[in-house]
């Protein structure tokens, strides 16, 4: 075992033990905080109906971000191949964004009800924004040098978008992949919070109502594993794209 892996581990370790100790000697209540070993058996106990709510809950993320990559990388990828289109939607795209989306669940609910359609669009407009404006501001800040060569050796419009803006504004889509990606997970759960009918946001609700502090905790660790799952993805695409464009560099 490398020694930076060592230290992380002993840290994570000295963390958990304290975690721990601070409840055990009851330095916080019972009911503000939850001790490692109370959370894992808080899982333990209620199992199965955190299965069904984890299960319900990916699900909703998974369909909410595929969504959002479609919609928002497609209005982003239109406006940004062009000048005008992108002058006029980006202010649009900004304005709308810096609206508080918390005031639009409502809407949500009255449109798609209380069960998993309702978690879905509210995650989708909460990831569409940063995804659509990453992706046309890293599509209208390629050099336009690039565009130029690309037509003068023959190039079809579509494979100037595919081989030359695409690549060059690959870290600008990927950083709104995962802002949107982020914002997705937090819009599901809370949704989920709000009004539900099952889920993770659910239950943190439903056991903060109980006093289960236990089920709360373990309810955001799935949560967090969710974004983890999330992130993971996002790396490996990123991983992946990011040795496709350091072959394309070294061929040139």
């Amino acid at each position: 075992m490398s020694r930076p892996v060592l230290i992380r581990l002993t840290l994570v370790a000295g963390f958990l033990l304290a975690w721990e100790a601070v409840r055990r000697l009851n330095i916080v209540g019972p009911l503000l905080l939850a001790s490692p070993s109370e959370i894992v058996s808080a899982g333990v106990a209620s199992g199965p109906k955190f299965a069904v709510a984890f299960e319900l809950t990916f699900i909703e993320i998974v369909v909410a971000i595929a969504l959002s990559v479609l919609l928002g990388g497609s209005v982003g990828a239109f406006a940004g191949t062009r000048p005008f289109l992108g002058a006029v939607t980006g202010p649009v795209l900004t304005s709308l964004f810096a609206v508080p989306l918390i005031t639009w669940y409502p809407l949500f609910m009255v449109w798609f009800g209380i069960g998993p359609a309702s978690k879905i669009a509210y995650g989708v407009v909460s990831a569409f924004f940063p995804i659509a404006i990453n992706t046309m501001n890293g599509l209208r800040g390629v050099d336009r040098k690039y565009l130029i060569y690309g037509r003068a050796v023959g190039c079809s419009r579509m494979q100037i978008i595919l081989t030359i803006l695409i690549p060059l504004a690959l870290p600008s889509i990927v950083a709104g992949l995962r802002i949107g990606a982020s914002l997705a997970i937090i819009g599901v759960v809370v949704a989920e919070m709000l009004a539900s009918l099952g889920g993770i946001g659910f239950i943190i609700t439903s056991s903060r109502n109980m006093y289960a502090t236990g089920d709360v905790y373990f309810g955001i660790v799935l949560a967090l594993f969710c974004a983890l799952l999330a992130n993971l993805g996002l790396s490996l695409i990123e991983q992946r794209f990011t040795r496709w464009r350091d072959l394309q560099a070294s061929v040139r």
